[in-house]
């Protein structure tokens, strides 16, 4: 260890208060950084494993493929694992409303297809040969074909060709361009019905049959590969040659941030981006003053060890090495306050992801060391900025500034004037508050500066969270009841028929029956049209029930039967959630934000001692110091106040105008009363700390200070 650190140490143990309020900073900084960190990625893999459990673990299927080319893919060492069903083939739907969607395809799986594709199950069984089948649900509520359970249909299945050229699932259907050729006759018993698998594309031509493959015939077959890297998707798939067709799982890559959502990864990325800006410019703040303090306490020091023949590599060093030892104690710290708390976090909104997510999926803790190192780098990076700017700005000034340390205050009369007004008005000590105010304006500029960015981020999380409580207040009113199903107009009198039935459901406590007063797009439809309202003690396992009913009766009407209750209840489970983590988020910023203050005023006050032992000496009683005090936090409060204040509105403003919501603008005035309360508390309890500190020590020997 050389001289400089030496002295560099002896600096840090010196200034223990400051040193321990900068640790305290770090710390919050890298705990900050820590859970967002955290956050992020177990959020990621929360999302990616309900994806894979919604849509399968699959990364890119092949629609028209062959046994050969499965068995290749197979054997490629970038392949984690493959599956495939067989296409056996197209029939036309009888009676269907979807123009698109004119036929049934027929799916040939197998043990591993039923392990690895998710299937659910809404009534029946799955089918064990070849002769049974399952009817996906959207063929009733997409095609208006009602195919009940344990129908017995016979066919024509066959292949859809344009001339020569077979067309798969991926290939959208053409009226006059396409013709179902190669038709064989083949009888079927439907053994039960499932959701619309994911694997189907919305633009697919046929609602996908599931049936047992037949082994023997692997010449067209649907492959879907299992990549051991994500992230290598975009090579995998350029390396396959001949213009094969592909189709990639998007609702699992893109929480990976490897699909082609182009809108979807700018918002993971900015999202990203926009946190840590925000903690690293509240970190740089707290750092950078830290260290422009203690450059200035030590400015006189350098000076001297300039004179002497100090280069300006070795001073700067000097304050680097203070950075990384405030670093080394800082930083581990602030990781072991950050996992337990957002773990806790975790804890208290799993609840609230299930419900609005995935049920049975876990929200657990996932500790990432790539990503705890990028935090840990993130945070010494800030650090190490913070400590060069002053420090770089330190050796540049010439000796004998240092030597006297008078680049710092301004003595310019026309600068520091003061009207005869404001001594009348504020008195003797408030004009020597004003005067100090505009010599070091410089040191009053970053305190104003770190409150205001509190304000404003306090503030603007206060008019969110107002938005989206007056979004869920709206809902809450305008839709009364649990359950409503809504219909077109010309299926009144089908509605009705449903009505007597739903309204003597199990759960049901209460119904009603209106007219046109809810509009179609609060229950998913397009136009107006009758309403049934129904009120349950469960309103899930009564939908469920209900959705059998009219399942059963096969209506042709274009209905639409929804949970409202489950709706409003997510509502609430995402202002919860949002609530929670904005809540955190700004109440570590604003501890930043505290601990910036706290460090820049009292240290500040320390660095007037001389200045203020000499108005002690010649007679300034402790009433009027401690009025010019009050005045001096009253400048930082209102200063504070007019530069924070109509930013943190315009801001509010932005927030509102983002949402695009038909709400009326509310200005959180609550959240603006506790800012501005907060400011005075902030400023007077430092105030008073630091000038409790000024007052228990000698006047002669403040007076003898060389600031050394």
């Amino acid at each position: 260890m050389n001289i400089f650190h030496k002295v560099a140490l002896q600096g840090l143990v010196k200034s223990r208060t400051r040193t321990l309020v900068t640790i305290i900073g770090v710390a919050l900084s890298a705990a900050l950084i820590t859970a967002v960190a955290t956050f992020a990625v177990s959020l990621q893999a929360y999302m990616i494993n309900g994806a894979r459990e919604k849509y399968g673990s699959w990364h890119v299927s092949f629609p028209s493929a062959d046994a050969s080319f499965m068995r290749k893919q197979a054997s490629d060492s970038r392949v984690a694992d493959v599956v495939s069903f067989e296409n056996i083939g197209y029939a036309m739907l009888e009676g269907g409303k979807n123009p698109d969607k004119p036929y049934l395809f027929f799916a040939g799986f197998n043990d591993k297809t039923f392990d690895k594709l998710p299937i659910e199950l809404i009534s029946g069984r799955l089918p064990e040969n070849s002769s049974e089948i399952l009817i996906p649900s959207h063929v009733f509520s997409n095609g208006k074909v009602d195919i009940p359970e344990g129908s017995r249909l016979t066919l024509a299945v066959g292949k859809r060709h344009v001339g020569k050229k077979v067309l798969s699932q991926h290939k959208p259907f053409h009226k006059k361009k396409e013709k179902l050729a190669a038709v064989e006759e083949k009888t079927y018993i439907v053994v039960g019905t499932y959701q619309r698998p994911a694997f189907e594309e919305y633009s697919a031509p046929g609602y996908t049959v599931i049936t047992i493959g037949d082994s023997e015939h692997e010449k067209d077959l649907n492959i879907f590969t299992e990549l051991n890297n994500p992230y290598g998707l975009r090579d995998y798939v350029g390396g396959i040659t001949g213009g094969r067709g592909y189709v990639l799982n998007d609702n699992v890559l893109r929480f990976m941030g490897v699909s082609g959502d182009q809108m979807f990864n700018t918002l993971l990325y900015s999202t990203g981006g926009i946190l840590a800006a925000l903690i690293m410019i509240g970190s740089v703040f707290l750092i950078y003053n830290s260290f422009h303090i203690s450059l200035n306490e030590r400015m006189h020091q350098f000076g001297i060890l300039m004179s002497i023949g100090a280069t300006e590599k070795q001073l700067r060093n000097s304050v680097l090495f203070e950075g990384l030892c405030i670093s080394v104690v800082g930083i581990p710290l602030g990781i072991l306050i950050g996992i337990p708390s957002i773990k806790l976090v975790l804890a208290l909104v799993a609840e609230n992801f299930a419900n609005i997510l995935y049920n049975n999926v876990p929200l657990d803790l996932q500790i990432s060391v790539p990503v705890l190192i990028a935090a840990v780098a993130f945070s010494v990076i800030t650090i190490l900025i913070s400590a060069y700017i002053p420090a770089r700005k330190a050796v540049m000034t010439p000796i004998m500034e240092c030597i006297r340390q008078t680049n710092e205050i301004t003595v310019e009369g026309s600068v520091v004037r003061t009207s005869k007004f404001t001594e009348y008005l504020c008195g003797l000590e408030g004009m020597l508050a004003l005067k100090n105010f505009k010599r070091n304006r410089r040191r009053y500029r970053s305190i104003i500066l770190s409150l205001t960015l509190s304000v404003v981020l306090f503030v603007s999380a206060g008019a969110f969270r107002t938005d989206l409580n007056q979004i869920s207040e709206q809902s809450i009113v305008e839709i009364d009841g649990d359950i409503i199903l809504y219909a077109k107009a010309e299926g009144e009198r089908e509605l009705m028929q449903l009505y007597d039935k739903l309204k003597n459901t199990e759960g049901v406590t209460k119904s009603d029956y209106q007219e046109s007063l809810v509009a179609a797009g609060d229950a998913g439809g397009s136009d107006s049209g009758p309403v049934m309202i129904f009120w349950s003690e469960k309103p899930a396992q009564t939908t469920e029930k209900m959705e059998k009913i009219v399942e059963g009766m096969g209506s042709s009407s274009d209905y639409t039967l929804k949970n409202i209750y489950k709706t409003q209840e997510e509502n609430r489970n995402i202002l919860f959630i949002i609530n929670l983590f904005t809540g955190v988020f700004i109440a570590m910023i604003s501890l930043i934000a505290v601990a910036n203050v706290f460090n820049t005023i009292s240290t500040n006050i320390k660095l007037r001692r001389k200045e203020l032992a000499m108005l002690r000496s010649v007679g300034m009683s402790d009433h009027d110091f401690n009025s010019m005090m009050r005045f001096e936090c009253m400048l930082y409060g209102l200063r504070t106040l007019l530069f924070g204040l109509p930013v943190a509105g315009l801001c509010s403003w932005l927030i509102h105008w983002g949402l695009g919501e038909e709400t009326d603008f509310t200005f959180p005035w609550a959240s603006l009363g506790i800012s501005v309360l907060g400011v005075f508390i902030v400023i007077f309890i430092t105030m008073l700390y630091a000038v409790s500190k000024i007052k228990k020590e000698n006047i002669i020997d403040a007076l003898r200070d060389d600031m050394m």
